[in-house]
């Protein structure tokens, strides 16, 4: 418990990191072109003026996909690109109510501890599932009833006990061997326990997510999809490293890239934008670096990995596809990111090449590159976005 704690803080971190505040429900996004023209010919069809076939071709033919991007305002002045729900509700009030949320929720596992410690005579009386279940029931109440513990703090009152929950469900597991033998026979657990508990927290979280329409719980989501391919993040005081199975390599990295085209698509064409969104600091971040560490893990030069040159080759065509998407789409996030990464690969196969001719070829070589991206940052060091608007 002490390790999601800290990971908690960690994932939190990085949010802040990337101006990602936490914010309460998101309010019903504006309408759309697209909206509006669908409406439209709805309203045509209804009224007998377009048959159903026309009505179908007409919104073929004058709905595009740019419509959905296309948000509308009062007096009917379309605005491109509105500002995302993360940068338009950013409160540094919202900001440190979450930060206290996390303090609370270390103070619940340290009160634990110490309570049971304490009073261990008398608690050692008491099955120790019936606290247990004491605690669950009133954390499961927390998070399905919040209304009912605080009107106007509700939300905060379900994020502290949706992550309570979890502490609380561990432990449980934690106590009973029998919980685990029960587990072990499920196939999944028995070859990836990392990727089925991953699993289990990407539908929960997602849930929450939905549920609560919380770009916090959804980057959660998103962390617990990238564990479902075995990457995590583990941090020790000083050290934040960032772990996968290699064995899992191809599917960390063709896992990731069917997410993020996904997620592409719907942003792109608006389809299930309005869910898709509450994730969309996890994916444009978190998954998109899990899979940017996973090619650049699988194309570098060292040491020699199997299908070393395909990786190379799919990182190739993915810069290539980021450079599109950042211009035509609009995807600047994940685009740089992946940009930076390949920027990375670059240079190891320039310094591995440069440095198996001789000491001065390499040395030379990897200069001249470093030189060379210096003043293009001096110059477009701008164009690198790594904080959603």
């Amino acid at each position: 418990m002490v390790n999601a704690c800290r990971l908690f803080f960690v994932c939190w971190m990085l949010i802040l990191s990337m101006g990602a505040f936490a914010q309460a429900p998101a309010p019903v996004p504006a309408r759309t072109a697209a909206d509006i023209k669908t409406g439209l010919i709805e309203q045509m069809r209804k009224d007998g003026y377009l048959s159903e076939p026309v009505a179908k071709e007409v919104t073929d033919k004058y709905v595009s996909p740019g419509d959905f991007r296309q948000a509308v305002g009062a007096a009917g002045n379309a605005q491109i690109n509105t500002p995302s729900m993360w940068s338009k509700y950013m409160s540094w009030v919202n900001l440190i109510k979450v930060v206290a949320v996390i303090c609370f929720l270390v103070v619940f596992y340290d009160a634990i501890l110490k309570i049971s410690k304490a009073l261990w005579i008398y608690v050692s009386k008491v099955p120790t599932i019936a606290y247990q279940l004491v605690f669950l029931s009133l954390t499961v109440s927390g998070t399905l009833r919040p209304h009912a513990i605080w009107p106007s703090q509700a939300f905060y009152v379900a994020l502290f006990c949706g992550f309570a929950n979890v502490m609380l469900v561990v432990w449980m597991v934690m106590s009973y061997e029998v919980i685990g033998r029960t587990l072990n026979k499920l196939a999944l657990y028995r070859r990836a326990p990392h990727s089925a508990n991953s699993l289990l927290g990407m539908l929960y979280f997602g849930a929450l997510a939905l549920t609560y329409q919380s770009g916090i719980f959804g980057f959660f989501a998103a962390v617990c999809l990238s564990g479902v391919f075995s990457f995590s993040m583990l941090y020790t005081p000083g050290t934040l490293s960032l772990q996968f199975d290699e064995r899992l390599l191809n599917a960390m990295v063709f896992g990731h890239l069917i997410v993020l085209t996904a997620y592409c698509v719907m942003r792109s064409t608006g389809m299930q934008w309005e869910a898709a969104a509450y994730f969309a600091a996890g994916i444009e971040y978190y998954c998109t670096i899990a899979l940017a560490v996973a090619l650049l893990v699988g194309a570098s030069p060292w040491p020699p990995r199997p299908h070393r040159n395909r990786y190379m080759a799919l990182f190739i065509l993915l810069a290539v596809a980021a450079s599109l998407i950042y211009v035509f789409l609009d995807l600047k996030v994940s685009a740089s990111i992946l940009l930076c990464f390949f920027v990375l690969v670059t240079l190891e196969w320039v310094g591995y090449l440069g440095f198996r001719i001789n000491m001065l070829v390499g040395a030379g070589a990897l200069g001249a590159l470093l030189y060379g991206i210096a003043v293009l940052l001096e110059q477009y060091g701008g164009l690198i976005v790594l904080a959603q608007t």
